[in-house]
C-alpha cells in the first residue's frame, strides 16, 4: 500500500467525501503501491481515506472509505451486495438487462457491473482497479452470481485503442448477448461493442419513445445498434430509419429488428457520418415527426469542452430543422465535462440559430440502476431533453 501524504490546505474535498483525489493535491507518496491501494493522509499525517491507486492518472486516487474501514474482499462483498438490493427494488420485471454496479454511484469508485441476461460485464476503469481484478471478480461471482463473467478493462491504453477502432470489427456469435428490456430482445456485443456492449442508460427514454411513437415517424441518429428504432416500431411507428457510421453496428440494428419481428427494410439503415448525412436531408427539406439524437462525447477532457459546444450546437441545429410542426426531439449529451446547464444553453441557442421555437416538455437522464452519488455530482453525465415543436 502506498501513502500519499496532501498538501496543507488540500483536503477540504477528502473530508467532504468526494471520491476523486487529485494528483495536484499530493506532497509525497510513501510506499510502492504494486497493490493498488492507497491510503490518503492529512498534512500531519491523520489517516483520511483508502482507496485505489493509480499513479499514471490525473486522479491519483478514487477514494472507496473514508473511516477507516480497509478495502478489502469483505468489503467488495457489502457494496456489491447493497448495489443488489437497489436494483431488486427498481428494475421492472421483463427486464434482464441493467447496470449491476454505477462507479460513485455506488460507492465502487473505478469501476463498472452490468447484466446482460445471464452474463455479467466488469469493466474496470482505473489502473488501481485493474489490479484487484481477481478480488473483485470474485465478489461479482459470489453476489451476482452470473453464468459467465466477462472482465474488461478500460484502464489499459492498449484495450481503449482497441475499443476505439472496434466498431467496423465483428464480433463472434458467442460474445453477442441477448437481453430483455422491457420485454423487446435486445443484443449486447460484450466483446467489441461500445461501453460494455449496449447503452443501458437510456432504457428509460426508450419506454418513453414507445409510448410516443403510434403512427408516427422516427429518425434514429447516432443509432449505434438501433434499440430506439426498436422501442419506436414496438410502438407502433409508421417508420424507423437508423444512421450510424459503423456497418457493424447496423448489423446489429437489423438482428434486433428481425429478432422484434419489426421492420427490417434496407432503406432503414444508414451508414453514413451523421453531420454529412443531417445537411443532406436538411437540404432535402425532410421532415420527421420524431428525431433522436445522442450523440457519442464530444468532450472527454476539459480542453475538448469549447470544441464539444460547437459540435453540439451543430448537431441539433440541424437536427431542429428536420423536426416537423407538432413534433418532439431527443436531445442527449454523455460528455460528463458538459454540465446540464450548459448543455441546455448550447440547445436553446441552437434553436436560435435554426429560427424555429421549441419548448422543452421533460428532462431525462439515466434510470435508478444508474445512481448518483451526492458526494460526486460529475457522476451525472448523461443529459437528456425531450423538445416540443409547436405547430402552427
Amino acid at each position: 500500500m502506498i501513502r500519499l501524504r496532501l498538501k496543507p490546505g488540500r483536503d477540504e474535498s477528502v473530508r467532504r467525501r468526494h471520491p476523486w483525489l487529485f494528483s495536484g493535491a499530493v506532497a509525497f507518496r510513501e510506499g510502492d503501491g504494486s497493490d493498488g491501494k492507497a491510503e490518503v493522509v492529512d498534512a500531519r499525517g491523520e489517516l483520511l481515506a483508502r482507496g485505489a491507486y493509480s499513479p499514471d492518472s490525473q486522479i491519483i486516487a478514487r477514494l472507496w472509505t473514508f473511516d477507516g474501514l480497509p478495502v478489502d474482499a469483505d468489503l467488495f462483498r457489502r457494496r456489491f451486495l447493497a448495489a443488489r438490493a437497489l436494483r431488486e427494488r427498481f428494475v421492472s420485471v421483463g427486464t434482464t438487462g441493467y447496470r449491476l454496479v454505477n462507479s460513485e454511484g455506488d460507492r465502487c469508485p473505478g469501476l463498472l457491473i452490468d447484466r446482460y441476461g445471464d452474463v455479467a460485464v466488469l469493466d474496470l476503469l482505473t489502473g488501481g482497479t485493474a489490479r484487484w481484478e481477481a478480488e473483485l471478480a470474485a465478489a461479482a461471482r459470489s453476489v451476482f452470481a452470473p453464468t459467465r463473467l466477462i472482465v474488461r478493462s478500460s484502464a489499459a491504453t492498449q484495450d481503449d485503442r482497441r475499443r476505439d477502432s472496434s466498431r467496423e470489427s465483428r464480433a463472434s456469435e458467442s460474445d453477442l448477448v441477448w437481453f430483455s428490456e422491457n420485454n423487446l430482445k435486445l443484443v449486447a456485443d460484450v466483446a467489441l461493442g461500445q461501453k460494455t456492449g449496449f447503452f443501458l442508460d437510456q432504457r428509460d427514454n426508450r419506454s418513453r419513445l414507445r409510448t410516443l411513437a403510434q403512427g408516427r415517424t422516427v429518425l434514429n441518429l447516432f443509432s449505434y445498434s438501433g434499440a430506439f428504432a426498436v422501442a419506436a416500431l414496438a410502438g407502433g411507428a409508421l417508420r424507423a430509419v437508423d444512421v450510424d457510421s459503423s456497418e457493424a453496428a447496423l448489423a446489429l440494428a437489423r438482428r434486433q429488428r428481425v429478432a422484434n419481428d419489426l421492420p427490417a427494410d434496407d432503406a432503414d439503415f444508414v451508414r453514413a457520418d451523421v453531420f454529412e448525412d443531417l445537411r443532406s436531408r436538411v437540404e432535402r427539406q425532410e421532415h420527421w415527426d420524431i428525431v433522436i439524437c445522442d450523440p457519442p462525447a464530444f468532450a472527454k477532457k476539459r480542453s475538448d469542452v469549447e470544441r464539444a459546444a460547437r459540435g453540439y450546437k451543430d448537431v441539433n441545429r440541424l437536427a431542429m430543422t428536420l423536426v416537423a410542426p407538432g413534433g418532439l426531439l431527443l436531445t442527449c449529451s454523455c460528455s460528463g465535462l458538459v454540465s446540464a446547464d450548459l448543455f441546455q444553453k448550447i440547445v436553446f441557442s441552437a434553436s436560435r440559430d435554426a429560427g424555429i421555437p421549441f419548448s422543452m416538455v421533460a428532462r431525462a437522464g439515466a434510470g435508478p440502476d444508474h445512481p448518483v452519488s451526492l458526494d460526486c455530482p460529475e457522476g451525472e453525465y448523461l443529459k437528456g431533453m425531450w423538445l416540443w415543436r409547436a405547430g402552427g
